[in-house]
């Protein structure tokens, strides 16, 4: 009897070590980091998201597989947080990682989904956050208002931080989607 104790006793403190792990190794990583959009006097906190990715196959010519390669995406057609201004601002808590990591990418829609055009980060045409691209301000112990110093065009977009560690089986990322939704002109 002893013996069946000290072993569910063993496994019931390396099943709470694991739990504890991961907890420490993803969701502190991809929860500390915060996005908040302020529009019009509001502040609207961006939740995270993780990319799903796919691999598509590449042709086969006589029994030959050519490269497959890797497709990135967020699920539905527009973000949840959307602005009408083209130069938004946002409230950034970056919770001991660099605005320098931080990178804006415009993302290409689909019918039902958002898609990122290029798989690997630095493939991306990134726009990084500092004093050359963005308004920088600092808002509290770790946390900044950064406003872009061009007008973004109607679209999908994420911010990422290109140091935060990959999440899973094919190295998805861990984005701040939002939408810029321009408002039609009438003459």
């Amino acid at each position: 009897m002893q013996k069946t104790e000290h072993i569910k006793n063993c496994f019931a403190s390396t099943k709470t070590l694991i739990l504890l792990l991961l907890a420490y190794f993803y969701i502190i990583p991809s929860k500390a980091q915060s996005i908040a959009l302020s529009d019009n006097g509001n502040t609207i906190e961006i939740e995270s998201q993780q990319t799903q990715t796919e691999i598509k196959p590449g042709w086969k010519i006589v029994d030959i597989q050519l490269k497959s390669t890797l497709k990135r995406y967020l699920w539905g057609n527009t973000a949840k947080i959307y602005t009408d201004q083209q130069q938004p601002r946002f409230v950034v808590n970056t919770d001991s990682l660099t605005l320098s990591e931080m990178a804006l990418i415009k993302l290409k829609s689909k019918r039902e989904y958002r898609s990122i055009p290029k798989p690997n980060i630095y493939d991306n045409n990134c726009i990084y956050v500092d004093f050359n691209t963005f308004h920088i301000e600092p808002y509290g112990e770790e946390s900044f208002i950064i406003q872009p110093l061009f007008a973004l065009e109607s679209g999908e977009y994420i911010f990422t931080w290109i140091s935060l560690p990959s999440v899973g089986e094919y190295h998805d990322w861990i984005v701040w989607p939002f939408s810029v939704k321009t408002p039609n002109k009438t003459h």
